[in-house]
């Protein structure tokens, strides 16, 4: 029996933070050290601004959302999975797919997900909350509008559960 429920995603490392803090402490030493030059003061305090900016992606991608897997019912009853992020007070529904429409969920670690080649037919989505972590699980999406696959960070309990669902989907649903 498919039950609804929600999985806060957690970063499993803190690289993210610690290359935030490097280009932003880097950032700032060249924007001081523009400051000090004699010459080519444009050139350091351009570094400046592009480690500032750096810094800013990062912060933006690793350290400010926090991700959610949620296991819910659309409108027509069908069990669904879906992403959420949520980035201050806002809150964004990054993927919403039909458990049916999961054909695989496969375990990588960082080797696999690195040498891992996407069909160029396929979309390739990322929702995990850790910069480059162990390991990860590709979801393959097989769907009415196009195919795809979903990158995310969970334990092996839930991409476990998550399989089981899909295998009861695919059963309860099969002409979806």
């Amino acid at each position: 029996m498919i039950r609804e429920f929600s999985v806060k995603a957690k970063p499993s490392n803190s690289k993210a933070r610690a290359i935030f803090i490097v280009l932003i402490v880097s950032a700032f030493l060249f924007v001081m050290l523009s400051t000090l030059a004699s010459s080519y003061k444009g050139i350091i305090s351009g570094l400046g601004v592009i480690l500032l900016s750096l810094g800013i992606v990062v912060y933006n991608k690793y350290i400010l959302p926090i991700y959610y897997y949620d296991i819910t019912f659309d409108h027509n009853s069908v069990p669904v999975f879906v992403v959420r992020q949520l980035s201050g007070k806002r809150q964004i529904t990054l993927a919403r797919i039909s458990l049916c429409e999961i054909t695989e969920i496969e375990k990588e670690d960082g080797k696999a997900r690195r040498s891992h080649k996407t069909p160029k037919d396929t979309m390739k989505y990322s929702y995990m909350p850790t910069f480059s972590p162990d390991t990860s699980y590709r979801l393959t999406v097989n769907g009415n509008s196009e195919k795809a696959e979903i990158l995310i960070e969970c334990s092996e309990e839930f991409a476990s559960l998550v399989s089981e669902y899909v295998s009861e989907s695919q059963r309860d649903y099969p002409n979806l």
